[in-house]
């Protein structure tokens, strides 16, 4: 590739193309030809084709200027070799007039585009311009929280859901579930053969009073909104209270709630602080110690939410990492929050998308921070 050579650049056309035309001062041209004029007037070389041989030549002949140089600025390629030269005033002018035919060639390229000029002010311009910076940009380290009444309906699903299992409402249990968990059973009367043991595992919390509900939001799109609902209180399993929390995927569409207990985009390891033991008692970390997540490789990454604190996405918020695994396939999240994590007991939610985009796995567990 020679000097005079440019790759084309598609993110600087396409912003040279949203460019304003920039307004000018009614005495710009007369100014302008008051500056060209003043420069004189170059004496273009001969063409190849009018040159005399040296060889022919029968007299001496003057000796001619030097050559001028070949231009090898691309950004002067629009410009007449007779204007290429090092006065300041000759130079400001010209860079000007590029600016215009910048200008000029992006409107007449989207008039061409679009049928009509699509830029009609200098503050569509920069909308425009925005949205494609904007477009560039990764997904927020943050995300919103779900609003009071779908944050009502789909606690309010949960809670009825669990009370269909416990009473053996096969028939309100199964329309309480999204497509994909009623896809996981392949027919109600699957589902309805497990029911039994369904009623055994969340139907704990059938007749409960949660100390707290809290609505963790994953992703929000056209099909509705994905969230967690975590519960979290004592309960009765195995013939002996426990104090504990569980999360419950739900997906909210206009107002609506399904659950999607088993709408599973892969396993999920909580390392850190590690899984309950089986005897009750809440696992701990130091109060400087990360908490780590596996997930699957290929799944979106993990959002985590201690108590009911700010839902941040790993790897893109501070206090996040999220790598590949070396040894074996998956990814490896972390998080300790900035301000750390303070002494007692702690609620931890995870959630990660699978690569559809619609599965979704979730947990929630309790653990003590000494």
């Amino acid at each position: 590739m020679s000097d005079a050579e440019v790759p084309p650049d598609g993110i600087v056309r396409t912003a040279l193309q949203l460019l304003p035309i920039p307004s000018h001062a009614d005495d710009f041209w007369e100014c302008l030809q008051c500056a060209l004029d003043a420069e004189g007037t170059v004496a273009e070389p001969a063409p190849a084709s009018r040159s005399v041989p040296v060889a022919a030549a029968a007299a001496p002949t003057p000796v001619a200027a030097p050559a001028l140089e070949v231009e090898r600025d691309p950004a002067l390629a629009l410009v007449p070799g007779a204007l290429r030269r090092t006065s300041n005033a000759l130079l400001v002018a010209v860079a000007a007039t590029a600016v215009v035919v910048v200008a000029l060639a992006s409107n007449t390229l989207l008039e061409d585009r679009h049928g009509t000029n699509q830029l009609t002010s200098d503050d569509q311009a920069s909308a425009e311009l925005d949205a494609l910076v904007d477009g560039a940009r990764p997904d927020s380290a943050t995300l919103s929280t779900m609003s009071a009444d779908g944050e009502a309906a789909s606690s309010d699903a949960v809670l009825a859901w669990v009370d269909d299992l416990r009473s053996g409402d096969s028939d309100d249990a199964w329309a309480a579930m999204g497509t994909l968990s009623q896809a996981h059973f392949g027919s109600q009367a699957v589902f309805e053969e497990q029911l039994t043991s369904l009623a055994e595992g969340y139907g704990m919390w059938s007749g409960s009073d949660p100390d707290q509900v809290m609505i963790t939001p994953v992703l929000a799109g056209e099909d509705g909104t994905l969230a967690v609902v975590t519960l979290v209180g004592t309960v009765t399993a195995d013939g002996q209270q426990q104090h504990r929390a569980d999360a419950f995927p739900v997906r909210v569409v206009d107002g609506d709630a399904h659950l999607e207990p088993f709408a599973f985009a892969g396993e999920m390891e909580v390392v850190v602080p590690g899984a309950a033991p089986s005897d009750g008692t809440r696992p701990s970390v130091e109060q400087g110690e990360e908490l780590v997540i596996v997930v699957p490789s290929g799944a979106e990454a993990p959002v985590l939410r201690l108590d009911d604190g700010e839902t941040v996405v790993c790897g893109m918020a501070e206090g996040t990492e999220l790598t590949e695994l070396e040894d074996n396939p998956g990814q490896r999240c972390s998080y300790l929050p900035m301000e750390g994590i303070d002494e007692g007991e702690h609620t931890l939610t995870v959630a990660f998308l699978g690569p559809d985009g619609d599965s979704i796995s979730a947990a929630s567990l309790l653990f003590d921070a000494a």
